[in-house]
């Protein structure tokens, strides 16, 4: 898949949290590439999947280890400067959600995320916590390093 194949980009809590405190690292260089700290430095055009899942993640831990306004300030620049394809859970979502719970492949707190990325039909997901989605997931699955390495030219 090239840079211009990817249509919805899909990226963890930890690429946020990550890439907004450690100014060198690949997640903030995928931040950087999305438009978060500005559009002069955008690189891709694809929509950014959000949920209140992923929402609730990143407010809770940003919440955990910046306190409430630097969590609220991040979930600001995703808002305003990306552009989102918002995802809303239906009846398939929860029926799915019931299903893997049940078989307990994902761990429980993930299955949102997973349903997030799946039912976002998302080209690439990127995440640390790659592993758990990539054994059930129909789409390219990378780490931080991985993405940066095949999609980013600084």
């Amino acid at each position: 898949m090239s840079k211009s194949q990817i249509k919805r980009l899909f990226l963890d809590t930890n690429i946020y949290i990550i890439g907004t405190q450690e100014a060198d690292s690949d997640e903030a260089k995928i931040l950087h590439s999305i438009g978060y700290y500005g559009k002069e430095y955008t690189q891709f055009t694809a929509e950014i999947i959000l949920s209140e899942a992923l929402i609730d993640q990143i407010r809770r831990v940003g919440k955990y280890l910046w306190k409430k306004d630097k969590a609220g300030l991040v979930l600001g620049i995703i808002w305003s400067r990306l552009n989102i394809h918002y995802v809303k859970p239906n009846q398939q979502w929860y029926h799915l959600f019931d299903q893997i719970n049940k078989i307990g492949n994902i761990p429980s707190e993930d299955i949102e995320i997973y349903l997030t990325a799946k039912f976002g039909e998302v080209d690439c997901f990127v995440s640390g916590n790659r592993e758990l989605i990539k054994s059930i997931s129909d789409f390219e699955c990378l780490t931080a390093q991985d993405f940066v390495a095949k999609y980013i030219q600084f």
